[in-house]
């Protein structure tokens, strides 16, 4: 009994807390690249990866939000699309981004192209607020990830295993530096 109390206090300590947080992205994206590395990409395993990397960058982005409320309808824009996020805040999925194309991902999220067509609040082409791309990239990278290790199952290319270390790495800068600024 003495244990369960402690293991659950300690879940609902770490619950909000930024350093824990990146500890939880950062071994999954380890593992992720574990993959890359031995050249043995599961999908469906990549897939289970990137849902806990999103539980932990959706509530860290939400945080970051809570910092700068201009940003709040930008991240949610985000959040929309990269998870399937339920009444209580819990991610339970990964969103319809997945779905897209690589490139198209690349283009429209990463590089910020649908922004430009969106009305979200904010001009991201205002260098002031470029560091609104954080949050952002700490939930898009990981769908990027799984986007090319699904391409990869069909194609064997070198080019997504590339794209899966290049982006997992990125990601897990991203989320280093977000979970850094909620400390």
């Amino acid at each position: 009994m003495r244990t369960l109390l402690l293991m659950t206090l300690l879940a609902v300590a770490s619950a909000a807390d930024p350093a824990a947080w990146n500890q939880s992205y950062q071994r999954a994206g380890r593992q992720v690249i574990d993959q890359v590395n031995a050249r043995q990409v599961d999908p469906a395993a990549v897939g289970t990866l990137v849902q806990q990397m999103l539980a932990q960058a959706v509530p860290a982005s939400r945080a970051y939000a809570a910092k700068h409320p201009e940003g709040a309808k930008l991240i949610e824009a985000v959040i929309a699309q990269a998870a399937v996020v339920d009444a209580s805040g819990a991610v339970t999925g990964i969103g319809p981004m997945k779905d897209l194309p690589f490139a198209e991902i690349e283009t429209q999220w990463h590089d910020l192209g649908h922004f430009k067509t969106v009305d979200v609040g904010i001009d991201l082409s205002v260098e002031a607020n470029e560091h609104f791309t954080d949050p952002l990239h700490a939930m898009i990278h990981p769908v990027m990830v799984l986007r090319a290790a699904l391409d990869h199952a069909k194609d064997k290319d070198q080019a997504s295993l590339d794209h899966m270390k290049a982006e997992m790495d990125e990601g897990m800068e991203q989320m280093e530096k977000l979970s850094g600024t909620l400390r």
